[in-house]
């Protein structure tokens, strides 16, 4: 756990004064999902630093865990925050939801993307898309652009997120005239030998992976090597370097979805996201990845500044009126409307990415942006 403080000035009632409101911070900074835990860590620290508000961001490393994360919300109702950004995992940002919703604590999860997440209560917000759409566009990409007619979905069984999403994945395609087999495995699995003996020899045309990373990377390597040639797709768990350090040569080629960048937005929100990526990079020269987890979780903290201003207070109530009633803020991430929703931005626009490895000029490994989809089209 970490203290950062970062004193700027907010306009509030018209007028320039010194406030100074606490902001949990719940994410995955060690374990399994350290890499974008951290990433998102350091988007909101970046936006902070250059959007001008005056917050304390008071952070807690739930150890990517459900009780990490359940602890680490308790202790922001302890400590009287006026808000809590985080968590990045659906199966983390539930449970916290519940303890925050509860408490009467605000909370905008980075990255949850199961529609249950925002359910829980009129307190709790994200700044994602969710797996119904998420899932449904790689479904017919798929299809329409891929021609696949027979999907093996591999989904991790104990997590909310990848079983969730596998199942709209396949929901989906199933719809559209195509036939799936869902293999499941659970966290820390290393040998997939099991799994991919039962779906040796069956025909599929594409193989849809709903899982993270820290299996990922190991899950992918077993395919090619067991002779599956192909197309994988993964979701924007995959938008994670762990997947082409971890797994080299087997992701290039590698198809998923993500958070829309520079690359894919347009206009103005197109400029903002490029401005942004660039004080990241000044800012941040060691930091390794700048991804969709870094937008969102810049934009986190993007709205909770304009809610405050908006509220003219740090009065909860208030400051929740004001983000509940949020329309068309222009973020990073694009632009971003809570008025009239459950908690979920009306419109998001998702991108689809290929992996090659190694990358340009040299690089290990790079990502291209093949095109974005938004959720209003």
């Amino acid at each position: 756990m970490k203290k950062i403080i970062v004193l700027i000035a907010v306009l509030m009632l018209g007028a320039a004064v010194a406030q100074t409101a606490t902001i949990g911070v719940n994410l995955e900074l060690s374990g399994r999902f350290a890499v974008i835990g951290t990433t998102s860590l350091q988007g909101i620290e970046a936006a902070l630093a250059q959007s001008g508000a005056d917050l304390e961001l008071s952070v807690c490393d739930n150890a990517t865990t459900v009780e990490g994360s359940v602890a680490c919300a308790n202790r922001f109702v302890d400590e009287g925050v006026l808000a809590v950004v985080g968590p990045i995992s659906t199966t983390h940002a539930i449970p916290a939801a519940e303890v925050l919703q509860a408490a009467g604590v605000i909370m905008i999860s980075t990255a949850s993307t199961n529609p249950a997440t925002t359910q829980i209560g009129d307190r709790i917000f994200r700044m994602a898309y969710t797996d119904d759409f998420q899932g449904r566009v790689a479904a017919r990409y798929a299809t329409n652009d891929l021609g696949a007619t027979s999907a093996i979905v591999f989904r991790q069984q104990d997590d909310d997120y990848s079983f969730g999403l596998a199942g709209f994945f396949a929901e989906e395609f199933e719809a559209l005239g195509g036939t799936t087999i869902v293999v499941d495995y659970v966290s820390n699995t290393v040998d997939f030998s099991a799994q991919i003996n039962d779906v040796l020899g069956v025909p599929a045309d594409i193989v849809y992976f709903s899982g993270f990373c820290a299996e990922g990377a190991t899950l992918v390597p077993a395919l090619r090597a067991a002779g599956f040639t192909q197309q994988i797709l993964g979701a924007d768990a995959s938008d994670d370097s762990q997947c082409p350090v971890g797994g080299g040569d087997a992701f290039d080629g590698f198809v998923f979805t993500g958070f829309g960048g520079a690359e894919v937005l347009s206009g103005d929100a197109a400029t903002r996201a490029a401005d942004f990526a660039t004080f990241f990079r000044v800012n941040n020269p060691e930091a390794s990845d700048f991804n969709g987890f870094t937008l969102s979780g810049a934009d986190t903290i993007n709205v909770m500044v304009e809610a405050i201003r908006v509220a003219g207070s740090t009065d909860p109530d208030a400051v929740l009126a004001a983000l509940s009633a949020l329309d068309g803020f222009p973020g990073v991430s694009g632009d971003i409307t809570y008025a009239g929703t459950d908690g979920t931005p009306a419109d998001r626009t998702i991108a689809f990415f290929q992996y090659n490895v190694p990358g340009a000029d040299g690089a290990e490994w790079g990502s291209t942006p093949l095109f974005g989809i938004g959720t209003g089209d």
